[in-house]
């Protein structure tokens, strides 16, 4: 008779332990995946192209002289002015929220492997931050490279208490206003402002240089006019205070999915009357005020316009989310929010989708239609890719369990190939 040794039986409870913990280290079943979060990640999307086709298109850089040319100009401005207060920042604002519990929430399905569950997720976090290199190389706007930075530091955070953690959230938020106004007494104002040549504009660069260089430009023009952007990009977030403010909405999306906020709270009729009508006075009061988020020295008044944007996107934020969950409920509601639940599955590659198909119709090496046409046809062109990606992702997903992007992304974070269907 076999007798087992001490040894072996050691070696079998480690190996047995090491299976259940890397059996537990899978992409989630997409049954278990939450319907609402689902649903608001493909909504986030829909806002998200609404705002980079601004910029895609040439509208934000094209000098105010062009556009007043345009038989459109006063229905286009409208649409920005309206564009300005429902959409710009909201939904970037709901995306990082997303992100954040996304986090929570995994990182709750491993309280027994916590260990190896960071050392997978850091891995997740670098094939992000890589993505968001190579995307921001032709898309100044990349978001993926900031979040994947972001995210390595909120793992610093994952342990701290619900308390802690909104308090946390909201000096993050309010920091850069704090920042402000303690340096106010030490700053002076740097004289009359001079008046905008473009809803966008770089110190270094004319609006009219930016249009031509994008419209007759090479390929190499092009990517070295997308790095001198990117630069101004990151270094804007100095005065803005955005990385901070951003950073704050992380962690303020953690504490919302440690409340489990998403699945009780988020139906409160408070919440939805009370983040329409704070979002919108604040970013009404902000837009009509006038003023620069990359402002330096501060001044008062412009430090009190950035705070009242900031204070806009997150209430209309919450209000969407209110709005969605509500909605969610309904039969016909649910009926017609299902469709995007799809395209937030596929959130990774509908999100650089959106970039390759907007460099094509608008850059100068596609169709060319870069400061060509008005706002009007520019957001009729989002809505057609929209309606393009929704069909898509519903088809995809029919034959498929992830999207092409997210089943490559999963692969090397798991390090194996994923069954995709």
């Amino acid at each position: 008779m076999p007798v087992t040794s001490p040894v072996g039986i050691n070696n079998l409870a480690i190996y047995g332990a090491r299976s259940n913990i890397m059996a537990s280290l899978q992409p989630i079943d997409p049954k278990r995946r939450i319907e609402l979060l689902d649903v608001l990640r493909g909504f986030a999307l829909l806002g998200i192209l609404f705002n980079n086709i601004l910029y895609f298109s040439g509208y934000s850089f094209q000098p105010f002289d062009e556009l007043r040319q345009t038989s459109t100009y006063q229905l286009d401005e409208t649409l920005y002015y309206v564009l300005d207060i429902v959409i710009t920042a909201k939904f970037y604002t709901l995306f990082s929220i997303l992100f954040a519990v996304g986090f929570y929430l995994q990182l709750s399905r491993h309280t027994n492997d916590t260990s190896d569950f960071l050392k997978t997720y850091r891995r997740r976090l670098f094939i992000l931050l890589l993505i968001g290199v190579l995307h921001s190389l032709f898309w100044n706007g990349d978001i993926l490279l900031m979040y994947s930075l972001l995210g390595f530091i909120l793992l610093l955070f994952r342990n701290m208490k619900k308390e802690k953690l909104f308090r946390l959230a909201l000096f993050f938020i309010l920091l850069p206003t704090i920042i402000d106004l303690a340096l106010l007494p030490f700053t002076q104002a740097s004289g009359a402002v001079q008046p905008a040549l473009a809803h966008t504009t770089y110190p270094d660069m004319t609006p009219a240089a930016v249009m031509s260089m994008f419209k007759n430009g090479s390929v190499s023009d092009l990517f070295h006019l997308n790095i001198h952007h990117l630069i101004w990009k990151w270094l804007s977030y100095v005065p803005s205070g955005r990385m901070v403010t951003m950073f704050g909405i992380f962690v303020l999306g953690y504490y919302l999915g440690s409340i489990n906020f998403f699945e009780e709270k988020v139906k409160s009729p408070k919440l939805l009357v009370l983040g329409l009508v704070a979002g919108l006075s604040t970013t009404v009061l902000a837009v009509t005020m006038g003023g620069n988020p990359y402002q330096f020295p501060p001044t008062l008044l412009n430090s009190a316009y950035k705070s009242l944007l900031v204070v806009g996107q997150i209430s209309m934020c919450l209000f969407y989310v209110a709005s969605i969950a509500r909605i969610l409920q309904t039969t016909s509601g649910h009926k017609i929010l299902c469709y995007l639940r799809p395209v937030g599955r596929m959130a990774l590659t509908n999100y650089l989708f959106q970039s390759l198909i907007c460099v094509f119709i608008f850059y100068n090496f596609g169709m060319n239609l870069f400061g060509e046409i008005g706002l009007v046809y520019v957001d009729c062109i989002a809505i057609s890719v929209l309606i393009f990606q929704v069909v898509l992702s519903n088809l995809w997903l029919n034959y498929f369990e992830f999207g092409p992007l997210e089943w490559v992304w999963r692969s090397l974070t798991y390090r194996k190939r994923i069954m995709i269907r």
